[in-house]
């Protein structure tokens, strides 16, 4: 359902209605973990970082994903 050369940036539940977001949903999470969609990371954060990762997006130093890990 994505075409090739696109970046899956957001999936949203209510984009799909009934029993159909469940497949389409497991099969993105099933890709997403066999390699097939790679998210460009540019900085992981302990969740004892928070505030310094908001001033780093804030501040727009990203080129990708922000991530806060517990």
């Amino acid at each position: 359902m994505i075409p090739s050369g696109t970046r899956l940036t957001a999936f949203h539940s209510d984009d799909l209605k009934g029993s159909a977001d469940t497949a389409v949903l497991q099969r993105v999470v099933d890709e997403v973990q066999a390699g097939v969609y790679r998210p460009n990371v540019d900085r992981v954060f302990g969740l004892d970082d928070i505030v310094a990762a908001h001033r780093y997006m804030e501040d727009n130093q990203a080129t990708g994903k922000v991530v806060a890990v517990p």
